[in-house]
């Protein structure tokens, strides 16, 4: 695969871990297509790589739309083709609340972006990958895709996108497309950090209970979506990869009944 040549789409690419992702890639060559609700900051980010020499194009999406992710889909495939790599890293947060307390409006709100909005553009440009007999799509999931959380809408939705994940796989896998998933741990982005200067994330408990005792960096999910989306990673197909500095063991063993003597 020539890189200068292939075309990676990254949704939520206009910051954290989408716009670590479009770096990435941009880096490495390839044309990028960021789309994002957030115009002004994905046309800073789009333009800024541009001025670096990278091939970037931004379009204003909102995957709660139907319109907008078929306008976005069409806009792509006339004007840069059909994609190599798509990643669906665009989706919105939840603080933590009670069940009996959450309004089910907003636990609406979060499948209606986080999963309803990856399954409509996977079939959107999916189905012109799986046409073409190549590619590679990424979800993003969470350590809330592994373990129960009082982000009640974003647990159940990231759970339900490693499935989603697991049954594309096995339907596209035999069309020449490969689809894997990312489950990032406590990830330092810009929305991270603006929840613990609100008070509303502990970072030193986060600290604690990962096994190298930091948060992830933007920086790292993207090279390991990278890595999945490579001629390296051509034997990998419905995984769903943790990448938490071993918060998920670190809690696991720290939770366990039988404890070693100090």
């Amino acid at each position: 695969m020539n890189e200068s040549t292939s075309l990676a789409v990254v949704t939520g690419g206009a910051s954290g871990i989408g716009e670590a992702t479009a770096r990435r890639f941009a880096a490495s060559g390839y044309r990028v297509v960021i789309g994002d609700i957030n115009a002004v900051r994905g046309e800073s980010v789009a333009a800024e790589l541009r001025r670096a020499g990278s091939d970037v194009t931004f379009y204003e999406v909102d995957l709660a739309s139907d319109a907008t992710i078929a306008s976005f889909a069409k806009d792509v495939l006339a004007q840069h083709g059909i994609p190599d790599t798509l990643v669906n890293s665009a989706g919105i947060l939840q603080n933590a609340v009670r069940v009996l307390d959450m309004n089910i409006a907003g636990f609406d709100r979060l499948w209606e972006v986080n999963v309803r909005g990856t399954v409509l553009m996977s079939q959107a440009l999916g189905s012109q990958m799986c046409a073409a007999g190549r590619g590679s799509i990424i979800q993003l999931c969470s350590l809330t895709t592994f373990r129960a959380s009082a982000q009640v809408g974003y647990a159940v939705g990231k759970a339900g996108l490693k499935m989603l994940t697991e049954i594309m796989a096995a339907e596209w896998g035999p069309k020449g497309v490969r689809v894997n998933a990312v489950a990032p741990g406590y990830t330092l982005t810009p929305a991270m950090q603006a929840r613990i200067d609100n008070g509303e994330r502990n970072p030193e408990a986060v600290i604690q209970k990962s096994a190298l005792r930091r948060f992830v960096a933007p920086s790292e999910v993207a090279d390991t979506i990278f890595f999945l989306c490579s001629p390296q990673a051509s034997a990998i197909t419905g995984v769903t990869l943790p990448i938490d500095c071993g918060w998920l063991v670190t809690t696991a063993y720290g939770s366990y009944a039988a404890q070693p003597e100090a």
